[in-house]
């Protein structure tokens, strides 16, 4: 909700900079999202050259047609000179007037000039200039009793700030003005203004001969409340009211919708007004919709009601979605001359029910949906008739018609003094305990060693002991406990060996130069599509959700290889070259359904990344190497073995990889990923170019298989010792299958084995291809002797011979 400082010091004083404010507010616990400036910058002295002006004279100017040379009277010896160009300017008119020196809130900065050869000194202002209008077609006109030469700070905001607050959904009475001063007023312990009684002309004629009014669905209308407004003219708001209603985020219509507007604003319940002239029978029922009913709501939709809505309708049709929304043919127009003047209270439930099936909010509705005090609808009525009169003139016939189906009384509760220091851990004082509640509207008793608390009817959230202790310590002062630890040595926190695993691997991509991104679970069905997958696929049935906010986020991913792309498309489209991106995220697979009805989707923890342009950050001294294949399954293999797993590869088909360029990834047999690059034509889809190279893994398997403890292993103290082998083997036989079989042949002393090149031609004959590996032998117990190298090697050759065929080069 949006606040302006100047509105809210109608009900308290304001004495804290405006940034000091919102931190207090926040610590207290309601959040300001921002503060910001309104209208033109400045200090006291900026918002001096802001005033009322008189004008005296207007001539037509003598060099231009559209202009106008008035003398303007500001208080000074003598009138200004003020060039204008609004066509609506005359003489006689009490106008704002900016003097040289200010600045505008859009900036311009105001000083004498020659304008087709007449110096102007100053300028006249228009609402859209001050920023209280969108747009404006002339200058603003002011009341005539304003003095010349008066601040115009007096009158209006001309320099103010704003404080946009997030209202937590069991506070509604701080979705107002008076609501949130009220807790201003509570925690910067200033007197609060409760408010003024509201005088206004009222007719002999009775409400009653006007409207009747009945409430068949009292379950959803606890209360009911209507008056009557004749002789009413519908125009222009003025200024004040304008500025007002802008400020707080709304659309000035005319002084009617304004008012209803300012009211709600201003106290927190919402008003409706209707022409009276268009409800038909003079009769008003509020009933839920008939199946089917339809209505156009003042947005210009035509939308279709069902039997569990609640609408205000009059003797032949719906004119309003109760709470939410009116129709076109029930609003105020220029024409209007008697409104119906309508204050209720709705069933929380029922506004949230029809709101979201209609997908219609409303600044109404966002304060029905969460509760309102039901007794705040007489002083609301009584504001508004007494605004409505004085600025659209008419009178109020006489009485109110109010039906309720039951009244809301205050309540109370007992706080007992030593449960709150129990809780809290400080000492704080009766005394303390009992002025931080009244200032928060509750009438307190002392009750010996407890308080006796009378709560109010718009505190709907004070329900128990517990919740009087709550806001005696925000008031009090979070800030103000002491900072202790738990007594409970089992409480500490920590991460399970799953999490710890999963952080694991986040380190492991960023310490490589990774970049982590989060994406949306939510993704566009043409995004599987684009992956080539058939209509078997398993990752092409995507768990459909049943209110999309768009079509583009209408599915839950089975991947996160689409959404990897999407974000590397985008920062190739801000002309990044380099795009190296992983995201640890949940991928949602559909569950057959039960016996006993649909399952949830099974969702699975996965990693993923993307890589595109060259491996490393480019440098003048080096040459540029692009990402590719090996890069990927290399950066596969390190995170693999810094989880602790042996992994080993295999060809694969997937059709959204390159063939011959991607492989899946294996652990213990079990497939738990791929790595390749992405087939050009997914590319082309994702506008991407050739050559881009990803992976995702399983971590749910992976953190079930990796090692929970990594043992240390002395590297120095024995030196290691290499030797180079050549094999000739059968040229389909994989290198992963012949390093795995070579590692089981070496034993332990064989610590790694690792291919160093590949020769295939006449000197190994046809159909077979020579391996070079380099082994690497150690003992963390001694020193290896080369006769132990040796015979190793010799044993490790008959077994190669057996099971791959191979042999030893010559």
């Amino acid at each position: 909700m949006k606040a302006p400082l100047s509105w809210l010091r109608d009900y308290v004083e304001i004495v804290l900079p405006p940034e000091e404010l919102a931190s207090r507010l926040a610590l207290t616990g309601t959040e300001v999202e921002r503060v910001e400036p309104l209208g033109a910058p400045g200090d006291d002295a900026v918002q001096e050259l802001f005033v009322v002006g008189k004008v005296v004279e207007r001539e037509k100017h003598p060099d231009a047609d559209k202009l106008s040379v008035c003398r303007v009277d500001v208080g000074e010896e003598s009138p200004r000179t003020i060039v204008c160009g609004a066509p609506n300017v005359a003489a006689g008119q009490t106008v704002a007037v900016v003097l040289p020196g200010a600045v505008l809130a859009n900036g311009m900065k105001i000083g004498e000039a020659k304008l087709r050869g007449v110096k102007s000194s100053g300028m006249i202002l228009s609402g859209a200039e001050l920023g209280f209008e969108a747009k404006s077609e002339g200058i603003m006109v002011l009341p005539e009793e304003w003095k010349a030469g008066e601040r115009l700070a007096e009158h209006l905001p001309v320099s103010d700030w704003l404080l946009d607050v997030e209202v937590t959904p069991n506070r509604p009475d701080c979705l107002s003005i008076k609501g949130l001063a009220r807790e201003i007023a509570a925690i910067t312990e200033r007197p609060f203004v409760e408010g003024q009684d509201f005088a206004f002309p009222v007719s002999e004629r009775p409400v009653e001969e006007d409207i009747s009014i009945e409430v068949p669905a009292s379950d959803l209308c606890p209360r009911y409340a209507a008056r009557v407004i004749r002789g009413v003219t519908v125009g222009p708001s003025p200024t004040w009211l304008k500025a007002r209603i802008t400020a707080a985020g709304m659309r000035p219509v005319n002084n009617v919708v304004d008012v209803t507007n300012y009211v709600m604003w201003s106290l927190g319940q919402p008003l409706h007004a209707f022409d009276l002239a268009s409800v038909a029978g003079n009769k008003i029922i509020v009933r839920r919709a008939q199946p089917g009913e339809g209505i156009r709501t003042l947005d210009d939709t035509q939308r279709t009601l069902t039997d569990d809505m609640l609408v205000i309708a009059d003797a032949e049709k719906p004119s309003v979605i109760a709470g939410i929304m009116g129709s076109i043919d029930s609003e105020v127009t220029e024409s209007t001359t008697d409104i119906l003047l309508e204050a209720a209270n709705f069933a929380r439930s029922s506004i949230l029910k029809t709101e979201s099936a209609l997908s219609l909010r409303s600044e109404s509705s966002t304060r029905f949906e969460k509760g309102l005090d039901p007794n705040m609808i007489p002083p609301a009525l009584d504001m508004a008739c007494a605004l409505l009169t004085e600025l659209a003139g008419g009178e109020v016939s006489r009485g109110t018609v109010d039906i309720q189906a039951a009244t809301v009384e205050p309540w109370q509760l007992e706080l007992r003094v030593a449960r709150v220091s129990q809780l809290l851990g400080i000492e704080v004082t009766k005394a303390e305990m009992a002025d931080i509640l009244r200032r928060l509207g509750c009438q307190v008793e002392d009750a010996g060693d407890r308080l006796r608390v009378t709560i109010p009817t718009f505190r709907l959230d004070l329900e128990r002991e517990i919740d009087l202790v709550e806001e005696v310590v925000r008031i009090y002062g979070l800030e103000r406990l002491p900072a202790a630890q738990p007594c409970r040595r089992s409480g500490g926190g920590g991460l399970t060996e799953g999490q710890r695993k999963v952080r694991r691997a986040e380190d492991l991509l960023a310490g490589a130069g990774l970049t982590q991104v989060v994406v949306y679970s939510f993704i566009d069905p043409v995004w599987l599509t684009a992956l080539r997958l058939s209509a078997e696929s398993p990752e092409a049935k995507p768990v459909v959700i049943r209110n999309p906010l768009s079509v583009e986020q209408s599915v839950m991913r089975t991947m996160l290889l689409p959404g990897l792309l999407a974000v590397a498309a985008r920062n190739r489209a801000m002309r990044e070259e380099r795009i190296h991106l992983f995201e640890v995220g949940r991928t949602f697979h559909p569950e057959r359904p039960s016996e006993f009805g649909g399952g949830l989707p099974r969702e699975v923890n996965g990693l993923g990344f993307v890589l595109s342009g060259p491996v490393v950050e480019k440098h003048w001294e080096e040459e540029i190497r692009p990402s590719d294949f090996y890069a990927a399954k290399g950066l596969v293999e390190r995170l693999l073995e810094g989880l602790g797993v042996a992994a080993s590869f295999g060809r694969t088909d997937k059709p959204f990889l390159h063939p011959g360029k991607a492989a899946h990834v294996l652990v213990g047999g079990q497939e738990v990923g791929w790595v390749g690059e992405v087939h050009p034509l997914v590319l082309q889809a994702f506008d991407l170019p050739e050559g881009v190279v990803a992976a995702e893994l399983d971590l749910d398997v992976l953190s079930a298989m990796g090692r929970s403890l990594t043992v240390f292993e002395d590297l120095i103290t024995y030196p290691a010792v290499e030797q180079d082998l050549a094999l000739v083997v059968d040229q389909n036989l994989q290198a992963d299958r012949v390093l795995r079989v070579v590692g089981e042949a070496g034993g332990p002393l064989l610590r790694e084995a690792r291919v160093f090149d590949v020769y295939e031609g006449p000197q190994v004959g046809a159909g077979r291809r020579s391996l070079a590996l380099r082994l690497t032998f150690r003992s963390s117990e001694r020193t290896l002797s080369e006769e132990e190298i040796n015979r190793l090697r010799s044993e490790m050759l008959p077994v190669l011979r057996e099971r791959l065929g191979a042999e030893l080069r010559s």
